[in-house]
């Protein structure tokens, strides 16, 4: 793409001379006596190489692939504006209409826009009365067919989105938090960037390569995907030093079916918000606690709420350490990062519960939830810059080898500066509380090892019998519930934390568990993402000669799901039911009841191979077929598989034909077999 003047007015086309975009104008929207207002930069766009010019506003244009970049600055004039609410980078105009919007939302709280694990991903469909406005990026379809995406690749200035219409017009914004602005104070953006692309679902991972190659070079991808158990969704803020010690014997006593690395504990601990010391529930000190849980073979972990501080000493003593709300001149509960002294606090409190306590796994939690439209000490400090700020004190404080997981946190900016991030709301107990998790989950698979780890929240698979007087989520899920759970667990590909009291749970319920370890890693892809708004087609990929799809039916009626299968003929093996669905050519359907699933493991026809796992829900064994040996390895002991040849034989596992051409192998002392196969 390119930007030129086409009659008189700048448009940006692609590269055999049609238009993409029409430029429209630059500058700052506020609002007086109610009413919203706009100062535009006056005069007419002129275009000297690739930067648009038109009054104090400019536009610098760049080429990115096949796509465009520019980021914008402008210069006002005029009286001085008491508070603003957005900078208009850019408002433009599609070629076509918009037919179909896939993109977050935003949420707003305490007077800023972000997009963080509470806001929701939306596939929509528009009409030119349809407005929607988007946190980050958008993904959009054309009525002709032809796909774009257009959306920050920096996130250092403000906060920003982008409002899409369906008549094809758009803003740019980006978020000034009520912001004074003078007369010959200049505003700079970030970059922003659009593209046109021929699959959408393939795209967003490669707008996201570019969104971490301009904050922070490469991914961020010091860990594994993390798993573990947290203690949040039994106790809540309940939990006590008794409970993490129980927690701690259960993964002990369990580890060989629900294998762990993670212990963390969350709210509930400290004294206050902001007052990070240990309360009277955790009567050996938090030390103990963390000693206890490194003797167990766990990484200990913690949890934060690191902004806040309410009812605590330090905003007791030291009000000057937070931010002032500029609605009404009163100190918040914010802290103030453009403080030396309140980086210093900070700094203090990571140092302790890292180098002192020996907690090796950190979870920041509720930061938008804190931030706001607020008045910093530093004027050019906003909540984006208090907030990368903070994360920055934090990755210098902590020892090179502690996990950093962002919670309620912007996306965008913590490019770089977090290892794991949750990426949807808290999981509630009942089907609902499934369907608006995996919305985000699900849809944000471009994030997963680029931005940073995605984390699904907790596992709860529990049921009433499961639950006791500690409990402070009941759960409410069936059993066909709880397989859709899981598998889109799995699916997932990030953190998986568990969040039952697995002492009360049943053996069958535990060996369902374990059917996700060992843990998958990479994120499933939504064949269905432009189509639904919680997509049901998942392909998780091929992993060592074995393709996974899930059919997920989120919906209240049943659901004809389909997906392609390639040229060739291809065998189906069903997981959850133990079935082998049979032999198919290019595609294969199936009905799907309500809140059901099916996990279906693919390999092509032909050769002796095994075909599916009982016991992986995304399966991961290797295995070969060679000179008439079939040769494969277990994952764990006692894994029973399904092989399909018109012969198998061979004494080093149990072998029982359960069909024509279909035999049930299991292991029997030896995790890498060879059988004589035809």
């Amino acid at each position: 793409m390119k930007i030129i003047m086409k009659d008189g007015a700048p448009a940006v086309v692609n590269e055999a001379g049609a238009p993409v975009i029409g430029i429209g104008s630059c500058g700052i929207r506020y609002t007086e006596d109610g009413e919203s207002r706009f100062a535009a930069a006056e005069g007419k766009w002129s275009l000297d190489g690739d930067v648009l010019t038109c009054g104090g506003a400019s536009l610098a244009f760049s080429r990115e692939g096949d796509g465009i970049k520019f980021s914008a600055e402008y210069s006002y004039t005029g009286r001085d504006l008491g508070g603003t609410d957005e900078f208009i980078v850019l408002k433009g105009k599609f070629a076509e209409p918009v037919k179909t919007l896939v993109a977050p939302g935003v949420r707003e709280v305490n007077g800023i826009k972000t997009n963080e694990m509470l806001t929701s991903v939306e596939t929509m469909e528009m009409d030119e009365n349809t407005e929607f406005e988007c946190g980050d990026f958008a993904a959009l379809v054309t009525p002709s067919g032809k796909k774009y995406i257009a959306g920050y690749l920096t996130y250092r200035e403000y906060f920003g989105g982008i409002t899409v219409r369906g008549d094809g017009s758009f803003e740019v914004k980006a978020y000034t938090e009520l912001a004074p602005v003078k007369d010959g104070e200049t505003l700079r953006s970030d970059v922003f960037y659009v593209t046109e692309c021929d699959d959408i679902v393939a795209e967003l991972p490669r707008y996201c390569d570019l969104c971490v190659r301009d904050m922070a070079g490469e991914p961020r991808l010091k860990f594994d995907v993390p798993y573990g158990f947290c203690t949040w969704y039994y106790y809540l803020g309940d939990v006590t030093g008794e409970a993490v010690s129980r927690s701690v014997e259960d993964l002990v006593k369990y580890r060989d079916l629900l294998p762990a690395k993670y212990m963390q504990i969350d709210d509930g601990w400290q004294v206050w918000y902001g007052q990070w010391e240990v309360n009277e529930k955790f009567s050996r000190g938090m030390k103990a606690y963390a000693d206890e849980i490194k003797a167990a073979g766990l990484t200990p972990g913690l949890w934060f709420a690191p902004l806040w501080a309410n009812k605590a000493r330090v905003r007791q003593e030291h009000p000057e350490y937070f931010a002032v709300n500029r609605a009404d001149g009163e100190r918040t509960i914010c802290l103030d990062l453009s403080v030396p002294e309140a980086c210093d606090f900070i700094r203090d409190v990571m140092r302790r519960a890292t180098l002192e306590w020996g907690y090796k796994y950190l979870k920041l939690d509720l930061i938008t939830t804190t931030l706001g439209a607020f008045r910093y000490r530093d004027p050019s400090f906003n909540s984006l810059k208090n907030y990368r700020r903070l994360m920055e004190i934090v990755n210098e404080a902590v020892p090179d080898d502690t996990f950093i997981l962002g919670c309620t946190a912007p996306f965008g900016p913590s490019i770089g500066l977090v290892d794991g991030m949750r990426v949807s709301c808290d999981i509630g107990g009942d089907w609902d509380g499934l369907r608006q998790v995996f919305n985000a989950v699900l849809k944000r698979y471009y994030y997963h090892k680029r931005f940073f780890i995605n984390d699904a929240d907790c596992l709860i698979v529990r049921k009433a019998e499961n639950e006791d007087g500690e409990c402070r989520r009941n759960c409410t899920r069936t059993d066909e519930e709880i397989k859709t759970y899981i598998s889109a667990a799995a699916a997932s590909g990030g953190t998986l934390m568990l969040s039952d009291k697995l002492r009360l749970m049943g053996e069958d319920q535990l060996e369902q568990i374990s059917r996700l370890y060992p843990i998958n890693t990479e994120a499933a892809i939504p064949l269905d993402l432009t189509e639904r708004w919680l997509p049901g087609i998942l392909d998780c990929g091929v992993r060592r000669g074995i393709r996974t799809v899930m059919f997920l039916n989120w919906e209240e009626k049943d659901l004809d799901l389909s997906v392609l299968l390639g040229p060739g003929e291809h065998r189906v093996f069903e997981f959850w039911s133990r079935r082998f669905e049979g032999v198919f050519g290019d595609e294969y359907t199936a009905t799907v009841a309500p809140h059901t699933c099916r996990v279906l493991h693919i390999t092509d026809a032909g050769s002796p191979a095994v075909v599916g796992c009982e016991n992986e829900v995304i399966p991961t064994l290797d295995q070969s077929f060679e000179r008439g040996k079939l040769t494969f390895t277990f994952i764990k002991p006692g894994d029973a598989v399904i092989v399909a040849a018109e012969e198998l034989a061979g004494d080093c596992a149990r072998i029982e034909k359960v069909a024509e051409g279909l035999f049930r192998v299991t292991e029997n002392g030896e995790m890498t077999v060879a059988l004589d196969a035809k």
